[in-house]
């Protein structure tokens, strides 16, 4: 089971990925916060698509103690969503925390938390042939784009798709 915040369901429907990747993928976990998040925009192409597979039980809604979210956000530079995602994350139960965010990066960095980034999900459609190398390139040019990476990071996923 993976644990996600909001960014990265954002960006991976955007690009046209978090179908194939949660067909294939373990299940997706999301707090409740993030939820809340992800259907905001509620006529948007992603925040339907996010609802569908809800509805669908491919993600999964889980209750993050409010003391815990609070006790995170008042530790770390995290908003209410990322910090509960952090909250659920249970190592026995979950192999890594989705996220895009640059403070749970860090924070699942300090504390030797695994996570994974939409560029890294693409990579393993590739690797999975789910996603030809042109593929593989155009969604990753895509997430560059919209997702606020660094060109060291795109240029790095870049030459993993080989």
């Amino acid at each position: 089971m993976l644990v996600s915040n909001t960014s990265t369901l954002v960006l991976l429907a955007k690009t046209g990925c978090l179908e194939q990747f949660i067909y294939m993928a373990p299940t997706i976990v999301i707090p409740a916060e993030v939820k809340k998040e992800a259907l905001f925009q509620k006529g948007s192409y992603y925040a339907r698509l996010i609802s569908k597979l809800i509805d669908d039980r491919r993600i999964i809604i889980v209750v993050a103690n409010k003391n815990v979210v609070k006790s995170i956000m008042a530790e770390f530079n995290l908003d209410e969503g990322e910090a509960a995602t952090y909250a659920v994350f249970n190592e026995k139960r979950h192999n890594a925390i989705m996220t895009d965010d640059g403070e749970l990066i860090k924070l699942c960095k300090l504390e030797r938390v695994p996570f994974i980034c939409a560029m890294a999900v693409v990579i393993r459609l590739f690797e999975k042939r789910l996603l030809s190398r042109a593929e593989a390139l155009d969604k990753l040019y895509e997430l560059y784009k919209v997702g606020r990476y660094s060109e060291k990071l795109y240029e790095y996923f870049k030459s993993e798709v080989k």
